[in-house]
């Protein structure tokens, strides 16, 4: 391998899991608070691909806390690809998220910038919030979801309507996403900034 720069790694190297950890749970704190909780059965590091990633084959839990140290926010997905270097993460299938004023996102795959604070999805996603459900094709937001913007609004519901184990973001069952091959996690995989997307049909919700 060549030193001294980034040099986009083979796909021998993408595959060669570097160090598996079973069971994890990592929590991350900054000047003493925790912040973050991340729970997972099953992670795998590839520490020689270029850029590094690390995926999550068996799921994951991610749980935010607010400065007095309380639970504020909950993701959790059936798979999760995250770019260590770049802190981007990838979350396929089932993906829901849980904001601190009792929002909710569901939807199969959602894209999570740590460093710029913005999550998004192009895929179809339903959002709660009390008794408003609203649906979608492509969402983005602030991850404290402060600011929630849709592209190509489908449907709003003003009702209550409980949330069972199975739903999913539209009515029609989806087909559950294939989770991408350690040998296409490489620059060209990472997802596109949001904001070069048009918005076509945009609806911004503000709490």
């Amino acid at each position: 391998m060549a030193c001294g720069g980034e040099t986009p790694s083979s796909g021998d190297d993408a595959k060669i899991v570097s160090r598996l950890v079973r069971d994890m749970e990592l929590i991350a704190s900054s000047n003493g608070r925790k912040e973050q909780l991340v729970r997972a059965p099953l992670r795998e590091e590839h520490a020689f691909a270029r850029p590094a990633f690390e995926t999550f084959p068996e799921g994951i839990e991610v749980i935010g806390y607010d400065s007095l140290g309380q639970p504020s926010s909950r993701v959790v997905a059936d798979y999760a690809l995250h770019w260590t270097e770049l802190d981007l993460w990838q979350l396929d299938g089932n993906v829901v998220v849980e904001g601190d004023e009792g929002q909710k996102l569901y939807t199969q795959q959602l894209f999570w910038d740590r460093k710029t604070k913005k999550i998004w999805s192009n895929v179809d996603s339903k959002v709660e919030e009390g008794d408003d459900i609203l649906y979608g094709t492509g969402f983005e937001a602030i991850d404290d979801f402060s600011q929630w913007t849709f592209r190509d609004i489908t449907g709003t519901v003003g009702i209550n309507v409980e949330q069972t184990a199975d739903s999913t973001a539209t009515a029609p069952t989806p087909v559950p996403p294939v989770p991408p091959e350690p040998s296409e996690a490489s620059p060209s995989a990472v997802p596109p900034d949001p904001s070069a997307i048009p918005a076509t049909d945009s609806l911004t919700l503000q709490p």
